[in-house]
């Protein structure tokens, strides 16, 4: 769900996956501090806030396709953490693919009115160097 309403642009939709006090945030290791590093954090009133904004930027006129498999999932109760892996392909105007970016979602969710939420979704991202930056959520 999460690719597919990033891909669509259904920003919108993306956000309602998320409880009302939840947080993301984009990681990445650097090898210059040896350390993970936050590219992006952010809970989610100020996502919201971004995500209004996008449409008022000038954006990256590629299109992105997420592939993700889910590699982990623990359900205790009304809690869960999942972990998946994910590579983000990123088709340009005129048709050309590349891989775009790779890494893994670490998510800790809730199940509130039969529906399971972000607490946490964390994107730990293995591409340092993003093709063409962007403001838009991974």
């Amino acid at each position: 769900t999460t690719g597919a309403l990033l891909d669509g642009e259904d920003f919108n939709g993306w956000l309602a996956l998320f409880d009302e006090h939840s947080e993301y945030e984009i990681t990445a290791h650097s090898t210059e501090i040896r350390q993970q590093m936050s590219w992006w954090k952010s809970d989610r009133m100020s996502l919201e806030k971004i995500l209004k904004e996008i449409p008022r930027h000038v954006r990256d006129p590629g299109r992105r396709l997420h592939i993700v498999t889910p590699t982990l999932v623990e359900v205790s109760g009304d809690s869960a953490r999942a972990v998946s892996s994910f590579a983000v392909f990123r088709t340009t105007p005129d048709g050309e693919s590349r891989v775009y970016a790779v890494g893994h979602y670490e998510d800790n969710l809730v199940k509130k009115a039969e529906r399971w939420l972000y607490v946490t979704h964390k994107v730990v991202l293995q591409t340092r160097l993003l093709e063409a930056p962007t403001h838009v959520p991974i």
